[in-house]
């Protein structure tokens, strides 16, 4: 987003950056894990998302740094390559978490501040135990591939609709983590704003899921800055009434799922903004 010490200049500045660096490394790796957990690494879904759920937290952490220190967090959308065999996940998963740990050492030597120094060290710790599981997940495989049986032709409407639902829960996601953020910083309703991401990741998650079964990826739109402000629970819950239309006759099994979100949605819809 362009954005990442805005009106802070000097080593601070320099500091924000890193910072942000970081930042997009832990959505990068939040990115990727989820969608191996909900795709091809289903074998080890609840290790991956454990782990995910740990990036979510330096996510957080890192992002109020910066906001402490006057800059605005970078949320820019990670590209996340396709991947068809659940030894190429985890893989590439090994691989992030040794870069991870590599960019976060080299990040350090240049970090004076004892607080951020300290907090990125506490977050090498959880990134070395991370490498250690993914690790041991990937020898646990023994060379063999787990393949995703993917449609001979894209199934349009199932993709179209579900890729929506996960596009608008993403996007949702963001924008109250940039409130929490930006506007919220420091004061007590931030834990809401957060506690509102949490759920729409949830949701994310259960459409995503849905879409891994049927050997579709879900994809990751980018994020406007500005837009990400001004959250829409009424356009959320208009898509979601339109899937669900959909669903009833095309894939009645997720009408469950749609009734679930769509009262969480209206139950966001009353909360103060």
């Amino acid at each position: 987003m362009g954005c990442r010490g805005l009106g802070v200049d000097g080593p601070d500045r320099r500091t924000i950056e890193l910072l942000n660096e970081d930042l997009f490394g832990e959505h990068d790796a939040i990115v990727y894990y989820l969608t191996h957990a909900w795709t091809v690494a289903r074998r080890y879904g609840r290790d991956i998302l454990d782990i995910a759920y740990d990036e979510m937290r330096h996510f957080k952490w890192l992002a109020h740094a910066i906001a402490q220190m006057g800059g605005v967090p970078d949320l820019k959308t990670p590209s996340v390559a396709p991947v068809t065999t659940l030894q190429a996940a985890l893989q590439k998963d090994v691989d992030a978490e040794i870069h991870a740990i590599d960019q976060y050492r080299d990040h350090m030597e240049v970090i004076s501040r004892a607080p951020l120094r300290g907090l990125l060290e506490r977050i090498v710790v959880d990134e070395q135990a991370h490498l250690r599981h993914f690790q041991e997940l990937l020898d646990s495989t023994h060379g063999e591939p787990d393949e995703v049986d993917r449609p001979a032709a894209e199934v349009g409407g199932v993709a179209a609709h579900l890729q929506n639902s996960v596009g608008q829960e993403y996007q949702q996601m963001m924008a109250y983590l940039m409130k929490s953020f930006v506007e919220d910083h420091g004061r007590r309703m931030g834990l809401d704003m957060e506690e509102r991401s949490i759920d729409e990741m949830r949701h994310m998650g259960w459409i995503a899921k849905q879409m891994g079964v049927m050997g579709l990826q879900p994809q990751f739109p980018p994020v406007d800055a500005e837009a990400a402000i001004a959250p829409g629970e009424q356009r959320e819950q208009a898509l979601y009434q339109d899937v669900r239309a959909w669903a009833v006759d095309a894939l009645p099994t997720l009408v469950p799922t749609i009734d679930r979100i769509l009262a969480q949605e209206q139950y966001h819809a009353t909360l103060q903004p």
